[in-house]
């Protein structure tokens, strides 16, 4: 029985070898399917003088996250590309030479990079393609009181030949069958009504709150506590902080004019999944004492990489599509709004990278004050198929 044993081990070892071997190509075949992306930075964009200098950096962070967003490129975090400028030693106030740009590139090792030139509201891209300047293209940054993303899109579109998909003007189909089947359908969003952390005494655990680098759940507060809640940070509030005969919990976003006009406060759904080609529709009640509200819905592929951890989602989904609700402005008490949207990648990439689930980004800028959320819905509308 023992020399059986033996025996089959070493005859089937031939078979194991080969089978590893086989694994081990299936492997490096999904990693050469892969496709590498690009490595992008976005220098600090140079002001030609100190009044625009807050301009400036608005822009860069627009133009940073319209180019990060689509999936095409894996880009620097601004922070690290201003920590290497810094460790060169360069000077980073007008002029600014080709020369020492290149000098940035170098170090950064990065396939593109865009650096930017703000005069007045004139602003003006540069695209280098590894150390080559290759496009350069300019623009007039319209007034503070008119967004600026249609002209950074078109100036992205002429410089990287980037395509944005635009907000159409009619967002939810008033068929009574699509209401019908709307009602109907179960609500996909996690902690809709912001009553878990009522439930669990602490914070919003599917709700993410984003800030330049910092993250966490909303925390539940109080009334009197939403009433000196600090600027630039969100919370779980009672609703009779909007209308005081309300009851229930809603999200709170409170910002001041300096991150309004920069980066702006957001705060995220956990992940909602969805099958790529059905049809959604999303819903929710608003107010706002001030910001602008802008909400997207952000839709993600499965796309790990070798810096991906199976212990953080993130880092092994990837943002492929995005949606977005038309932005609205402050207003009396609560408003409700919403829009049907299909999510699915590019033609190309349906079936390599299907969209598997979104999240809802609740997002406040442009002016300073409150912006609440309560009632958050998205649910499948897509008919059913025969026999279910």
């Amino acid at each position: 029985m023992q020399w059986h044993k033996r025996y089959s081990y070493r005859q089937s070892l031939p078979v194991l070898v080969l089978s590893a071997m086989l694994l081990c190509g299936v492997m490096n075949t999904a990693r050469a399917a892969q496709p590498k992306l690009p490595s992008l930075a976005v220098l600090p964009f140079v002001p030609a003088t100190r009044n625009v200098r807050n301009l400036a950096g608005r822009m860069r962070f627009a133009v940073a996250k319209k180019m990060s967003r689509n999936g095409h490129y894996k880009r620097v975090d601004d922070h690290d590309v201003n920590m290497m400028i810094d460790a060169l030693q360069l000077p980073w106030t007008p002029p600014v030479t080709t020369a020492t740009i290149q000098s940035v590139i170098k170090s950064l090792a990065t396939d593109q990079t865009v650096a930017g030139f703000l005069t007045g509201r004139r602003l003006t891209l540069e695209l280098f393609i590894g150390t080559t300047l290759t496009r350069t293209v300019s623009a007039t940054i319209p007034p503070n009181n008119t967004s600026p993303r249609l002209t950074i899109e078109k100036m992205l579109t002429n410089l990287c030949s980037l395509q944005f998909q635009h907000v159409r003007s009619w967002q939810i189909d008033p068929s009574a069958a699509l209401k019908k089947i709307f009602d109907a359908r179960a609500n996909l969003v996690k902690d809709s009504q912001f009553a878990r952390a009522v439930q669990n005494g602490s914070r919003a655990r599917a709700w993410d709150v984003f800030l330049m680098k910092r993250e966490y759940h909303p925390p539940l507060i109080s009334k009197p506590g939403a009433k000196t809640l600090a600027a630039n940070h969100a919370a779980v509030v009672p609703q009779s902080v909007v209308t005081p005969a309300a009851r229930g919990y809603c999200l709170m976003l409170r910002t001041d004019l300096n991150i309004a006009q920069n980066n702006g406060l957001a705060c995220e759904s956990t992940w909602i999944p969805v099958t790529q080609g059905h049809r959604y529709r999303f819903m929710v009640q608003y107010h706002s004492d001030g910001p602008r509200i802008r909400i997207f819905i952000n839709g993600f592929a499965y796309s790990p990489d070798q810096f991906s951890s199976p212990n953080n989602p993130a880092s092994q989904r990837r943002e492929i599509y995005r949606c977005q609700v038309l932005p609205v402005k402050k207003n009396t008490g609560w408003s409700q709004t919403g829009i049907d949207f299909t999510p699915q990648s590019l033609k190309g990439m349906r079936k390599k990278f299907p969209i598997r689930w979104v999240r809802i980004d609740f997002y406040s800028y442009l002016n300073p004050g409150n912006a609440f959320f309560r009632n958050v819905q998205l649910k499948d509308i897509s008919p059913q198929p025969k026999g279910k």
